[in-house]
């Protein structure tokens, strides 16, 4: 007996009748756009006497690919096909899921090389480092995040911190925000930025790691700034020596001398040069509000955001040739903020703090 060829044999193993045939063109009638779609006609190329070869070829398949589909149209039906979805080997980590995330979670690890590592030690699989962070985003919902700091004061819980940081946004802030947003009072966060001449090196996408030249010196460029979020009005005082009481007095005389008709605050810090007597008689005489910010709490203070906008904007990956063309970049940067960088800005300067209410604190 002659020996039948591979697509002869594959004919006789699985007949297209009358009655499979008709139900390949039904269900492509139901199914015009879709994956779905895609698997019937397969089965519609085959029965029209192509080969596995030519419909991968056609289809941009493999030729295992397609002959799955048709071997499980003829064990399950046609319509199985519009349910039929590759599926791999089944991952034996899954066993282990809910062993791996309790204790991931409970100590999380720096790298997917120490994941694999743990995990390996725990339950004796080993994996590679892409199949690892697939398991780990994939199945326990895992993402390499950078950890961020949360000052706390030094005599208090995190818990207690968060509470006296509600009960100031909700007692004191707020209420002076509602008259701020209604036009009846002028509200302005200050702080001061201390700027060091050297290299502020950044993330960048490039083909290479790349490389700035560092400054030499400790040259400090000190700015000192109250903004407006709702009118964008910015004052600023700059000095390369010191920040002081008389540098706060001096900002506190320029915000005056601007004409406001309606009360003004200013949101600041408690540095001891903006406590003291000085700058509180000079602010008391020129009729000017200081809310002073609980302790460890730059994430109330608006102003931190515009700090951190500058130095992204200005100083980040770029190499200054003297201390002048520092200070030019740091004050072209600040005289824009409310024009070329003001589109920008909009999103930074909302009245939304974050509060760190139900934080999740890494163990020591």
């Amino acid at each position: 007996m002659a020996q039948l060829s591979t697509a002869e044999a594959i004919m006789s193993k699985y007949p297209f009748t009358d009655e499979y045939c008709q139900e390949v063109e039904r269900l492509r009638e139901m199914h015009p756009v879709s994956r779905e779609r895609c698997r019937l006609d397969i089965l519609h190329l085959r029965t029209l006497g192509l080969d596995h070869q030519s419909i991968a070829k056609f289809a941009q398949l493999s030729r295992r690919q397609v002959h799955r589909v048709v071997k499980k149209s003829h064990e399950q039906g046609v319509e199985s096909v519009t349910k039929f979805l590759e599926k791999g080997p089944e991952n034996q980590l899954l066993a282990h899921k809910d062993r791996i995330a309790a204790q991931l979670q409970e100590n999380p690890p720096a790298t997917a090389a120490e994941a694999a590592e743990r995990i390996f030690a725990l339950t004796g699989i080993r994996r590679s480092l892409t199949q690892i962070r697939k398991f780990l985003r994939d199945e326990l919902g895992l993402a390499w995040l950078k950890t961020k700091a949360v000052p706390v004061p030094p005599k208090q819980t995190l818990e207690e911190h968060v509470e006296t940081q509600k009960q100031f946004l909700e007692t004191s802030l707020q209420p002076r925000i509602d008259e701020a947003e209604s036009g009846k009072r002028a509200l302005f966060f200050m702080d001061a930025s201390h700027m060091v001449l050297g290299s502020f090196v950044a993330y960048l996408w490039c083909v290479r790691a790349l490389f700035i030249r560092s400054a030499s010196g400790r040259q400090r460029y000190n700015v000192l700034g109250a903004i407006n979020p709702l009118t964008w009005q910015f004052f600023r005082v700059c000095n390369t020596g010191y920040i002081n009481s008389h540098t706060i007095c001096a900002l506190l005389n320029q915000i005056a001398a601007a004409g406001l008709t309606i009360p003004i605050t200013i949101v600041l810090d408690n540095a001891s040069y903006q406590r003291c007597q000085l700058v509180q008689s000079l602010a008391k005489e020129l009729n000017i509000e200081l809310l002073f910010l609980p302790s460890y709490s730059p994430n109330l203070n608006l102003i931190e955001r515009v700090w951190k906008f500058v130095k992204k904007q200005a100083l980040n990956s770029r190499h200054h040739t003297n201390f002048a063309e520092f200070q030019g970049r740091i004050d072209k940067c600040l005289d824009d903020l409310g024009t070329t960088h003001r589109e920008e800005l909009k999103s930074l300067l909302t009245l939304n703090f974050q509060t760190f209410e139900g934080a999740h604190v890494l163990a020591a």
